[in-house]
């Protein structure tokens, strides 16, 4: 048996942002997993097109009864049994840097059991017992995924196709960490990197149109091109600019366009 404390608020927070990627229609995706180290629970999921990783930080407390291996513990538990947690284990925000709101987990061989152990009036123990998904040693390594990805070249992002589901899979780890959504591209790769604040990192896979896709995009492209003003007209709120330099310019211009490739300009009394 293992036993540790984490904060309410960074389990909450970590269970929110990875549990959108884990895939329900397939079982063996349908599991967020756990990694327990000495230090951190590392939470990953993966659909195929997505992945998401969040870290815990475990606190020091008297009742870490086992010493927790270097190479961690690995918990897997289904997306329902996550959003059941989040159902159950709610708590008021922390007013300082340390966590008020405290959760103690033990880890069993065939369950798991979380318990409110803050000592807060109306959440303080607060319990829920769970049953452990058996360990699928087929599971993707999401971690050393997103590792080698992110060890590639960096190259230019250009147009990304994505689905309503991509999307709203990582606006809701941005919500939970209240942190924008940073994407970049890696030139051995068509998988994309997503870091959200210092606790979650993702991949994403964009998605591949198909060549009548990509032409009714064209398509819209040009159609947009018809509809919207010309980019060098002026827009609707401004006036036209009559300073010096653009009478100038403008001079320059019909000069130019009457053939005039070179001026001279003599001043008074001088011989020039």
């Amino acid at each position: 048996m293992t036993t540790i404390c984490v904060s309410t608020h960074d389990l909450r927070r970590a269970c929110t942002a990875v549990v959108p990627h884990a895939n329900p229609k397939i079982e063996i995706l349908d599991r967020v997993r756990f990694t327990i180290d000495p230090h951190n629970i590392t939470l990953t999921a993966t659909d195929g097109w997505t992945s998401g990783l969040a870290i815990v930080s475990i606190w020091e407390t008297e009742n870490d009864i086992i010493p927790i291996p270097e190479d961690g513990i690995l918990v897997d538990l289904a997306s329902e049994q996550i959003r059941k947690i989040l159902s159950v284990f709610k708590a008021p925000a922390d007013k300082g840097d340390e966590p008020e709101a405290i959760l103690q987990i033990e880890v069993g061989d065939n369950y798991v059991k979380i318990a409110d152990v803050s000592g807060l009036p109306g959440i303080d123990g607060q319990a829920l017992e769970l049953p452990r998904m058996d360990t699928y040693t087929g599971f993707a390594d999401v971690a050393h995924t997103i590792s080698r990805i992110r060890c590639m070249p960096e190259t230019a992002l250009t147009t990304v196709n994505m689905s309503p589901k991509i999307v709203s899979a990582f606006t809701a780890a941005a919500k939970a960490y209240n942190e924008t959504i940073q994407i970049t591209a890696h030139s051995e790769s068509r998988t994309l990197t997503v870091v959200i604040g210092e606790s979650f990192l993702g991949l994403l896979t964009p998605v591949q149109l198909t060549d009548e896709e990509r032409a009714r995009h064209l398509q819209w492209a040009d159609a947009w091109d018809v509809r919207l003003p010309a980019a060098d007209s002026l827009p609707r709120n401004a006036t036209k600019d009559t300073t010096i330099t653009s009478v100038l310019k403008e001079g320059a211009g019909l000069l130019v366009e009457a053939g005039v490739t070179s001026i001279s300009f003599s001043a008074k009394d001088s011989d020039q």
